[in-house]
């Protein structure tokens, strides 16, 4: 039987729900790895790009395979001073930020009580301190133009912690409880949500996969057994960008081939 129902005004059309064009995108971390992938990811959906990161050769070389308006900046995103320039920077070439993503981020893998004072504070510094002076500033943008989408980068480390992983979860767990604190803050007009990926083989993680031992544990935490491809997180990031989001925000999108699921 054919359906006696349809919808007459969809608030996003279906055909047109991931079209970025004309938008201005912000990612940091862009000259490798996850920001590289999402970077190409929001280029073939029409998304005009400010690369930023610290190696700045990367970076263009990302640049100079996009087929978009695109702007590179090199940013220390731990310096509040260098974060304000960088919006400044980009609402100087595009007039707007309409979606960031907030992606660099490290490690030091050791048992908590091995852990230094300097490891400590390292990794807090750059992956949550930085985080939020990236989201704060470009935040305040997206406030005043009553529009925007802000995607930051969590971890299954985040939801499940793991041995000699205290920092980097505690860093990760931080990044989700800031994207919720955000997104109520800044609602409704500025979405804020994460990703939390479980292992993708960006360039860090191809390094510790060389040993073996780790590897095969490590793998055998996914229920699909196997790591991703940093392409494989690039669908969720255009969904969370785009309009096909629309009435999303304070989530986390597990993109960890079934890791938070639990085990078996």
């Amino acid at each position: 039987m054919a359906a006696s129902w349809s919808i007459a005004n969809w608030s996003v059309k279906p055909d047109t729900m991931f079209d970025l064009t004309g938008r201005v995108a912000l990612v940091t971390g862009a000259a490798s790895g996850l920001g590289r992938a999402i970077a190409l990811g929001l280029d073939a959906c029409g998304a005009r790009a400010v690369l930023v990161d610290q190696n700045t050769a990367g970076a263009e070389e990302v640049a100079a395979c996009l087929t978009h308006e695109t702007l590179v900046l090199r940013v220390d995103i731990t310096r509040s001073d260098e974060v304000r320039a960088m919006v400044e920077a980009a609402l100087r070439r595009f007039d707007r930020i309409d979606i960031c993503f907030n992606i660099p981020g490290i490690n030091a893998r050791r048992p908590a009580v091995e852990l230094t004072d300097e490891q400590w504070r390292s990794v807090l510094e750059v992956n949550l301190t930085g985080m939020f002076l990236c989201a704060r500033e470009v935040g305040k943008a997206m406030l005043a133009q009553k529009r925007g989408s802000m995607i930051n980068m969590a971890s299954a480390r985040g939801i499940t912690g793991g041995t000699s992983q205290s920092v980097y979860s505690v860093s990760k767990a931080g990044a989700i409880q800031l994207t919720r604190c955000l997104a109520l803050e800044w609602a409704p007009h500025v979405r804020v949500n994460a990703i939390a990926p479980g292992y993708l083989k960006t360039p860090l993680v191809l390094e510790i996969m060389k040993d073996r031992e780790w590897f095969e544990r490590t793998r055998d935490l996914h229920a699909m057994k196997r790591f991703g491809e940093p392409e494989e997180v690039v669908g969720a990031a255009l969904f969370l960008a785009s309009d096909a989001s629309s009435f999303v925000t304070g989530s986390v999108l597990s993109v960890d081939g079934g890791w938070t699921a639990g085990s078996r």
